[in-house]
């Protein structure tokens, strides 16, 4: 049943899901577009978290048995954004190398660190863990959904291990070009999981109380007044997945377990009633190309500054129009060689 609901549901694309994303991936261009600070740490609080819960949407189980159904479960779901991280990750590391000047050792150097992920990108290629962590957390909880039936024992999986991540600040004992972490920041995986499941079971079971009025109002008044809490100093919060950073006054399991929960389910709600507004129009096309604004923001903002264009919402408002007008130009080739090929793309891209 529950695969025939999501089936249902990809028919049709949910135009507040696409806003969602339209609002993270501006929240993570003015996160790196700003200097270190509360409203910094505040959208590190929420904006990777999102992107994760919204990743668990779409996910269902498969029969783990059948070798036929993970081939198409790669196919779908890991092959394309794959192909389209080394790609766009050796294209950036080049185009760095050129306007910077850098020898063939950086460049060999830099190329190398595709392929060990994690926190050893940096730069142009700094946002790339994410999908280093993506495609392993869909894959964690595929994996969970399908062999676990138990929602309950699923549920303590994800939790045990967030519980696990809490418990240690660094992999001391691995070292990867000066960086301490393991390859593809597989650890953060426990971090990640947790918020992707909690994306599988919010959809999965009667997730339109989200569109309703008094949830709406109800995660909005809490975000404010954690938010509120925060600003006048009543307690200390600081999340960086791909550091696995996490400061906290409180036990850092409850408040990781919560506060990056409430935040992005309120953006969820907010994006809802988005949808009644003109703009909305807008923020969802932004949404259906969170990836390219996600691979191209560390470049456009270094580009923008090279230009001298100091302004934070100038660089910002670039930084996101500029990969929606290269989708833009592409399309109609794509389009072209889609329809010849009889290839259609899925709705929901990863």
């Amino acid at each position: 049943m529950e695969g025939d609901r999501g089936t249902i549901m990809l028919k049709k694309r949910i135009e507040w899901i696409d806003i969602a994303k339209a609002y993270g991936i501006i929240a993570v261009v003015v996160g790196h577009a700003l200097a270190s600070g509360s409203s910094t740490n505040i959208i590190y609080w929420w904006h990777m978290p999102l992107f994760f819960i919204i990743g668990g949407f779409f996910l269902k189980p498969i029969n783990s048995k059948k070798i036929s159904e993970w081939k198409k479960f790669f196919n779908k779901r890991i092959y394309k954004d794959l192909r389209i991280y080394f790609i766009a990750g050796i294209l950036l590391i080049l185009a760095y190398s050129i306007l910077y000047s850098k020898d063939w050792d950086y460049v060999v150097n830099h190329l190398s660190r595709l392929i060990v992920g994690g926190r050893t990108l940096n730069l142009y290629t700094s946002t790339f863990w994410f999908v280093n962590v993506y495609l392993l957390s869909i894959t964690a909880v595929t994996l969970l959904v399908s062999a676990v039936k138990s929602r309950l024992l699923q549920l303590g999986i994800v939790s045990g291990g967030l519980f696990i991540a809490t418990c240690y600040d660094k992999i001391e004992w691995s070292t990867l070009y000066h960086y301490q972490g393991l390859p593809w920041n597989v650890d953060i995986v426990l971090i990640a999981a947790f918020f992707t499941y909690v994306g599988y079971l919010f959809f999965h079971t009667n997730w339109k109380w989200i569109e309703k009025p008094l949830p709406i109002i109800g995660l909005t008044l809490s975000s404010i007044t954690i938010i509120g809490l925060y600003l006048n100093h009543q307690f200390n919060f600081e999340l960086s997945m791909k550091s696995h950073l996490i400061q906290a006054s409180g036990p850092k399991v409850l408040m990781l377990a919560t506060i990056p929960l409430i935040l992005s389910f309120t953006v969820m709600g907010l994006s809802y009633l988005t949808t009644q507004m003109a703009s909305g129009f807008i923020l969802s096309m932004i949404g259906k190309h969170t990836m390219i604004i996600m691979y191209l923001n560390n470049a456009l903002l270094d580009l923008t500054e090279r230009a001298g264009i100091t302004n934070v919402v100038s660089q910002i408002v670039i930084t996101v129009l500029i990969p929606l007008i290269l989708v833009t130009l592409e399309k109609p080739v794509r389009t072209a060689l889609n329809s010849r090929q009889g290839v259609y793309l899925d709705d929901y891209p990863a």
